[in-house]
């Protein structure tokens, strides 16, 4: 379990979706909001396999699609049936240069406080990577316990 955490970690750290939503660098933090909704959604039905599908190039190059559909599905076991979610924060991050294997890039991260059938509260993070095509690709997805 400690493998999946650290390699997910890293992947929204390096911070698309199959339903890919078309965003301009400009795109409000709203349609963030409503992209990480998408993904989650596809996550809880388990179409990890198309979240791969629009994912991230340097993700998709790092991770084939089996281990990151296991490692999504792994991570998602961790929590219960979801009642409610509404967003944490949004964070917009822009690397300049090459930072180990983060290209360079506008990439964001959309957090989520996740009420749970059984009255508990967890967070999801969901990661995202503009690509030159304007579009916001998924790097990463870690459910957790605390903030």
């Amino acid at each position: 379990m400690k493998r999946i955490f650290v390699l997910l970690s890293f992947i929204c750290l390096l911070a698309g979706i199959s339903t890919t939503a078309m965003a301009q660098e400009g795109s409000s933090a709203d349609a963030l909001i409503q992209n990480g909704i998408a993904v989650l959604q596809q996550i809880d039905r388990d179409g990890s396999g198309d979240v791969w599908e629009g994912a991230a190039a340097f993700v998709k190059a790092k991770l084939p699609k089996d281990a990151f559909v296991k490692n999504i599905r792994q991570a998602r076991s961790t929590i219960g049936v979801v009642a409610q979610r509404r967003w944490a924060s949004v964070v917009r991050i822009r690397y300049n240069t090459q930072a180990g294997d983060t290209p360079p890039g506008l990439y964001a991260n959309i957090d989520y406080a996740t009420d749970l059938r059984d009255g508990t509260t967890v967070f999801e993070l969901i990661s995202f990577q503009l690509d030159p095509n304007g579009v916001w690709r998924v790097t990463g997805y870690i459910p957790r316990n605390k903030q």
